[in-house]
């Protein structure tokens, strides 16, 4: 099964997330998705002027294991909680700090406060998106948060008082400022959405104690804070930053990229070496035959055999390799977890396709909903087709991790247009408009459409979706989801 979404990630980038969840009755699951993005000859990209080192420049790939589905009552309630783990594990820390349980106790303190950071980000995203919103749901989140609050802290506490070195301290403490650094945050967002609904001050005011709270909490535990004078924003936003990447790269798995197909590549450009070799050993020993040693005739065309045996080698070497390569994905990469175990493999290809050469249903998908009814040649775009192949070996999925409820790994591009936007023109445009006799100018957008259609193989189907980003000289506007026909 495969969930995806897009965001816009900064001015230039987007952000396209894709989960694998893995299959249980399979020693392996393979999945295989293509994008194509659709780009006006207006823009000037294409093969000679975006070759392949260029894009592959502009994409970054993240892999990571997928956040089980927790609710915020997960958090720290019932036998099974993730703080009655993280209790259990830690205890077992303190009372034994060989290797294993220190990895079993930074993992789980990690992994505790990414996954409530998590939850509390898109429980605030559900009610931020709410056109009305529900007082008493959010008077049930706010208790809630409180709660998680008050009982990991009870184990921050108690960890100040071991006997545990410094550097096991700081990893809770760093959890700890990290989530209260992301419940100030998410408090604020729900604020401004409650005052942008006119909502009663006396709910705002839960709000606002919360904040205060976390505030007043952070200068206690001497843990940065904008409301401190001497602090430097910019500082405590890198800091901020840092504690994310911190807390959250237990998820991560990590990457071992290598050229596609590179010791055949090698060995075929041995043979062509040794083709041209025998080409020009050939040339020499028949000369020889002929004028032997010594002669001029024979010295010419040893000369002009070396000189035609590099062109030989060239030739049969570009030959060979290039037929190779439709066998071949231009990157591989090896997906490691943090004990440096195989769990799967991904690879990755890049070219330009005419838009000719493309399926029926990705061609249809792209016809569809256009601003002009042409044919499709005249839409006079270049095509790009990104491909990733991934094969997922699900029985070795977080071994490495205390969390057995981890179902899938979640494959992050983030693809940068910043290179696509050099012959765009300005931003604004002026324009003419006529009212009641009346000439008025106005200024437009000048925008561009970045057509981006997915094709996902599953092992229960093929899957597509579409988008369009709209862009401009500025960077991104928005992006918008076009509704597919079944095809």
């Amino acid at each position: 099964m495969i969930r995806s979404g897009i965001k816009i990630h900064d001015k230039f980038s987007v952000v396209i997330d894709v989960t694998y969840d893995k299959l249980f009755n399979r020693k392996k699951s393979k999945y295989t998705t293509i994008t194509y993005l659709f780009l006006s000859d207006s823009l000037n990209i294409n093969k000679e002027t975006y070759p392949e080192t260029k894009f592959y420049n502009d994409v970054r790939l993240f892999v990571k294991y997928d956040i089980p589905n927790y609710s915020l009552d997960d958090i720290n309630k019932g036998d099974h909680s993730l703080l009655k783990n993280l209790v259990e594990n830690t205890e077992n820390f303190i009372l034994n700090t060989n290797k294993k349980n220190r990895s079993l106790y930074t993992d789980q303190v990690k992994m505790f406060a990414a996954t409530f950071s998590g939850i509390l980000r898109k429980e605030n995203e559900k009610f931020c998106r709410s056109r009305n919103p529900k007082i008493p749901q959010i008077h049930e989140f706010l208790t809630k948060i409180a709660s998680v609050l008050r009982d990991f802290r009870i184990l921050v506490e108690k960890i100040k008082k071991t006997s545990l070195e410094r550097k096991d301290k700081r990893v809770l403490m760093y959890a700890d400022e990290h989530i209260s650094n992301v419940v100030e945050f998410q408090m604020m967002e729900l604020y401004n959405y409650l005052k942008r609904k006119h909502t009663d001050q006396k709910e705002l005011d839960q709000v606002v104690k919360l904040i205060n709270q976390e505030q007043k909490y952070k200068k206690q535990k001497a843990y940065s804070s904008l409301k401190d004078k001497n602090v430097n924003p910019d500082e405590l936003l890198y800091r901020r930053n840092q504690l994310k990447k911190f807390i959250e790269d237990v998820f991560y798995l990590n990457r071992d990229v290598r050229v596609d197909g590179a010791i055949v590549q090698q060995t075929l450009l041995a043979l062509a070496a040794g083709l041209a070799m025998v080409f020009s050993t050939g040339i020499a020993f028949y000369y020889q035959q002929v004028y032997g040693n010594f002669t001029i005739p024979f010295f010419i065309a040893l000369v002009v055999s070396y000189m035609l045996k590099d062109r030989i080698k060239w030739l049969m070497g570009l030959l060979l390799v290039s037929k190779s390569n439709s066998f071949y994905y231009d990157y591989k990469i090896r997906i490691n977890n943090s004990l440096n175990k195989k769990i799967g493999v991904m690879k990755e290809n890049f070219v330009f396709v005419p838009i000719k050469k493309l399926g029926k249903k990705i061609k249809a998908h792209r016809l569809k909903d256009r601003i002009i009814e042409t044919e499709e040649h005249y839409l006079h775009e270049k095509t790009i087709q990104y491909k990733k192949k991934i094969v997922i070996y699900p029985k070795r999925f977080s071994n490495d991790l205390p969390d057995k409820n981890i179902l899938g790994l979640t494959d992050i591009t983030r693809f940068n247009f910043h290179r696509f936007i050099q012959y765009m023109d300005d931003p604004k445009k002026d324009y003419i408009l006529i009212k009641k006799g009346e000439i008025y100018n106005k200024v437009a957008n000048k925008i561009y459409h970045i057509n981006l259609i997915q094709k996902y193989y599953t092992e229960e189907g093929i899957q597509f979706i579409r988008y369009r980003i709209i862009i401009n000289r500025n960077g991104i506007k928005r992006i918008e989801k076009v509704p597919l026909d079944k095809l």
